[in-house]
């Protein structure tokens, strides 16, 4: 009867929303692997050991297509913070995930998007418990989360200079 509770307990915890286990400020943050639109092999753990900015987007996303070139001014002014625009979401068409060219394309239409653009997938959005576009995790130089930023306003943009003045 014990080893029965155990099972049904596990598998409850398995079956718990994402949103559960999302991060939190403190946590490790998930390893993220990709090709950037450059073609390049994107890895998290291989970037420099300075803070970064870790933008979630998706090309549907209006909020996003503003945000992102503000994002790549921030990243021009912030030479000490490692900037990345991740984009975690599958096409609702297709039901598949996108193309490095469809990524291309979409960043072709912006004014301007930080320098690295990662194809990722919804794996890596359920990994960070990103539950809406557009979505900032802020990370320490070791890959710690010290601040997660959902959504393009005001407010996200004075938490965003206040993180970076401090970096």
């Amino acid at each position: 009867m014990f080893m029965k509770n155990i099972l049904c307990l596990i598998l409850t915890l398995c079956s718990v929303s994402p949103l559960v286990w999302a991060l939190n400020v403190g946590d490790q943050s998930p390893q993220i692997i990709g090709r950037q639109i450059s073609g390049d092999i994107f890895a998290l753990s291989r970037l420099d050991k300075k803070p970064k900015v870790i933008n979630f987007f998706w090309v549907d996303c209006k909020p996003c297509k503003k945000e992102l070139p503000l994002l790549a001014k921030k990243e021009k002014q912030n030479k000490s913070v490692v900037f990345a625009a991740v984009h975690a979401e599958q096409n609702f068409e297709t039901e598949s995930n996108y193309e490095v060219q469809d990524i291309q394309n979409f960043a072709k239409t912006l004014k301007a998007h930080p320098d690295t653009m990662v194809l990722g997938s919804d794996r890596i959005k359920r990994q960070f418990g990103i539950q809406g576009f557009p979505a900032s995790v802020l990370l320490s130089a070791d890959n710690k989360v010290e601040k997660i930023l959902y959504g393009f306003n005001d407010s996200t943009i004075k938490e965003l200079n206040s993180w970076l003045a401090k970096q």
